[in-house]
């Protein structure tokens, strides 16, 4: 994991380097343009460097964490309702189509250049939106499942759930379950079929988040969690199954954590450790909790 934050931020120092260069030119074109009268240019390159400089902003502080978490505040894509999610990815794609005619009419690129736009239009319209709107949380029975798992304690409410499969009978090396309650974050990792291992943190104890999309397509988000115990947890949400969103489990987890937060629990809770990680089984003939390794 600690492989995947530095390969991703790497992509992030990338990523604000090509910004920055999208700036200048379409600010010079800007420019360009309105010297020659060119106002289709102008408006275009305008709107551009507009563009590369709002994305800009939203890179701040994905490198690393810069700054604590405050309750109700950043994180505004994440916090829309499932509507305004979908209109927002609209206005993206529509901007998306405005630089592939900025890219053919104006600058006469080549056709490799805006296939990859065209690529990412379809992206938001077939994999991101769909999964936004498609988007369930486990039924009563799959809940009480994790309750005899281990995974989650009877006396906790569950949030949100994200999971990269549908049954837990079909699990390999790599899937995993993230669940957010009302009092902790908890990350299920399948080391082998019917072993997990399970990380905890409690809410209360969080101080710093960190999302990042990965990849160019925006297929995965890397979320990162920090504690005042300087404690980490860092889950890559790959995001490939059409039923559990990435983007709607971080929009319960924010809401989650703000009202943890909001009750200043964190030096009374008693019931559950600040960060944590044991060994589970899957399999429900098991007993749920195998071996404690790390407790902090």
């Amino acid at each position: 994991m600690e492989e995947l934050v530095r390969s991703i931020q790497k992509q992030v120092r990338f990523k604000k380097g090509v910004c920055w260069l999208a700036i200048i030119m379409f600010g010079l074109c800007t420019l360009v343009g309105l010297a020659t009268q060119e106002w289709l240019m102008t408006f275009l390159s305008l709107g551009m460097t507009v563009l590369a400089i709002y994305v800009l902003t939203l890179m701040r502080g994905m490198k690393k964490f810069t700054k604590e978490y405050q309750p109700g505040k950043g994180y505004g894509y994440y916090r829309r309702t499932v509507q305004q999610k979908l209109r927002y990815l609209t206005w993206a794609q529509w901007l998306a189509g405005a630089f592939i005619i900025l890219m053919i009419f104006v600058f006469d690129t080549r056709p490799t250049s805006f296939l990859i736009v065209i690529l990412a239009i379809l992206t938001i319209q077939f994999s991101i939106k769909k999964r936004i709107k498609n988007h369930q949380e486990p039924d009563a029975a799959e809940l009480d499942g994790f309750v005899r798992m281990g995974m989650i304690s009877p006396q906790e409410q569950p949030i949100g759930v994200y999971k990269d499969f549908v049954h837990l009978t079909h699990t390999f090396r790599g899937n995993q379950i993230v669940i957010v309650t009302d009092k902790r974050l908890i990350s299920v990792f399948v080391e082998e079929q019917g072993r997990a291992v399970k990380t905890e943190m409690l809410l209360s104890g969080i101080n710093k988040v960190r999302v990042i999309g990965t990849g160019f397509q925006g297929k995965g988000i890397l979320l990162s969690v920090s504690n005042r115990d300087h404690n980490e947890l860092h889950i890559h949400m790959v995001g490939k199954s059409i039923f559990f969103s990435p983007e709607q489990f971080i929009g319960s987890l924010l809401r989650a954590l703000d009202a943890a937060l909001k009750s200043g629990t964190y030096r009374t809770e008693e019931t559950f450790p600040a960060y944590q990680q044991t060994r589970i089984s899957l399999h429900p003939s098991e007993q749920g909790l195998l071996h404690k390794s790390t407790m902090a």
